[in-house]
């Protein structure tokens, strides 16, 4: 059992621990004769796969061997899940001094709140909560349909990739339940993105058109946008941009549908990203190259790349990373234009995304794993991935997920 750094800090029991085998937490109650009290303590990760690649379960064992306690007293427990904020609440008995219990309702990613609430404890007394949470390594989330070729999450930690070979989406929840959601009515769909309602929408390149899919299941095509469309972005007002690797220009389609050309680019632009303030940037894989393009169309080349650029992402300062396919590194390119090569990857990165740390990651396509480039350009292998591993994203806890398109399914890679 691994020991971890603990705090309170407003109420709130703080867990600090990198790459640990499982978590035991311990809450010091503080509290005097007569006093009830009530505490929580926020646990944060994945539940390990101790049987199988998705067990759903967390294991908790109150030790009371330091509780004082008189007559009939009891804790309650109540916990919750970031998908479903209504508590769930259950009552363990203190008139034994070891309780186990298996809390089955919890998400493999999620946040569990655990809320520890009882009367008549008339000493301070310490409660040891030891639960397999947040394991580190990389591991199967679950399958999806045929050539997984984008991925996205949505608000409450579903996983959906965009499938070119089967032409579908498919939904993975945190626990990793794999469904179809819809079929996309389009042909061999390259890139996903989602709103903030949670509808996803997804370019096709044979048909050149962009679907819409909405949380429920329901597909329709959304705008044509001519061409070959190859990625595909949002705006914070629902605005989609959409870069054409076959008119080397992207098409601004607006929430009612409408599409218009907003500006042209290099050669070949196979990924798109945009910055808070509107600009739109593509990696021309052709070109080697990153255009820029202002909310008004004009378009800049905004500097080089390395070799054959798959895959691109901005950071806050509005730096942009390019992941070269074939020179196996990362471009980082100013705001002004200036071109380095900030770091190595491993072998034919093809997608690229960014933590708010500023360390950026690539899906290797050949090599079958993740690399970490830190803001100091140093550069390491995260973990191994399923195969072929060409789309990247990442949680706000740092988590990774890569769709996979050589094994149909979706690594979950926990640092």
């Amino acid at each position: 059992m691994d020991f971890i750094n603990c705090y309170w800090n407003n109420n709130v029991l703080l867990i600090k621990k990198k790459n640990m085998k499982a978590l035991k937490s311990q809450i010091n109650l503080k509290v005097t004769n007569n006093t009830s009290f009530n505490q929580n303590v926020d646990i944060l990760g994945v539940i390990p796969n101790s049987n199988s690649a998705n067990d759903s379960n967390a294991l908790y064992n109150f030790n009371m061997s330091s509780v004082t306690y008189t007559g009939i007293s009891s804790i309650s427990i109540t916990y919750y899940l970031i998908s479903n904020p209504t508590p769930i609440t259950t009552s363990v008995s203190l008139t034994t001094q070891n309780i186990q219990g298996v809390v089955t309702a919890l998400n493999t990613l999620g946040i569990g709140i655990f809320n520890f609430s009882g009367t008549t404890i008339y000493v301070s007394s310490s409660i040891y909560v030891y639960s397999n949470i947040a394991i580190a390594g990389s591991s199967i989330l679950g399958t999806t349909g045929i050539d997984p070729s984008g991925i996205v999450l949505d608000s409450f930690g579903n996983v959906y990739t965009c499938n070119q070979g089967s032409d579908d989406v498919s939904k993975i929840t945190p626990s990793g339940v794999s469904t179809i959601l819809a079929s996309t009515g389009g042909v061999d769909c390259k890139g996903i993105t989602i709103d903030t309602s949670n509808n996803l929408y997804v370019c096709n390149a044979v048909t050149g058109n962009v679907s819409k899919i909405t949380p429920l299941g329901v597909a329709t095509i959304f705008a044509s946008t001519g061409g070959v469309p190859s990625a595909i972005t949002i705006d914070s007002l629902g605005n989609l941009y959409v870069s054409d690797s076959g008119t080397n220009n992207v098409v601004k389609i607006t929430p009612l549908g409408v599409p218009t050309t907003l500006g042209a680019t290099g050669n070949t632009p196979n990924a798109i990203t945009i910055d808070s303030s509107g600009n739109i940037y593509t990696a021309n894989s052709v070109s080697n190259n990153v255009s820029k393009i202002t909310p008004l169309g004009v378009s800049t080349i905004l500097g080089t790349t390395g070799s054959n650029p798959k895959g691109i992402t901005i950071d806050s300062s509005g730096n942009v990373y390019t992941a070269n396919y074939n020179s196996n590194n990362v471009s980082k390119i100013t705001s002004l234009g200036v071109s380095t090569t900030l770091g190595t990857t491993g072998t034919n990165p093809i997608a690229i995304t960014i933590d708010s740390s500023g360390n950026v990651y690539t899906a290797n396509d050949g090599s079958n794993n993740v690399s970490k480039i830190t803001p100091l350009g140093v550069s390491t292998i995260v973990n191994t991935t399923g195969a072929n591993p060409v789309a990247i994203t990442i949680n706000a806890l740092g988590n990774i997920y890569t769709a996979n398109q050589g094994s149909d399914d979706v690594s979950l890679i926990v640092q």
